[in-house]
């Protein structure tokens, strides 16, 4: 799959969690959404928080170091500040999780 790189396997983002994996040699973290796998540049804007490691709460992961918001789907903050996190596109082929090496537009 041109563009694409194998990042995990499915068994190994449980649902309601997530892996932080290198992409282009970039952070992201890859979160599965009651099976739906989305992947967000792992640092927080703010204080560069490891989003990956922030508490999930349907498709929002909320940044541990100052629960700064952000829609896993697009990386949008949710509190409307203006914060943005880049997102990636995920294809899940087979057991397979690959994500984009380029951000999504």
């Amino acid at each position: 799959m041109e563009g694409f790189q194998l990042v995990a396997k499915v068994e190994d983002i449980p649902p309601g969690q997530s892996k932080v994996v290198q992409v282009n040699e970039r952070p992201i973290a890859v979160f599965n959404v009651e099976g739906t796998f989305y992947a967000i540049y792992n640092n927080c804007p703010h204080e560069g928080g490891p989003l990956g490691e922030g508490h999930l709460k349907g498709c929002v992961v909320a940044c541990p170091w100052h629960d700064l918001a952000f829609d896993v789907r697009n990386g949008q903050a949710t509190d409307g500040g203006g914060y943005c996190v880049g997102s990636y596109e995920v294809c899940v082929k087979d057991a397979d999780v690959f994500v984009g090496a380029r951000r999504k537009r």
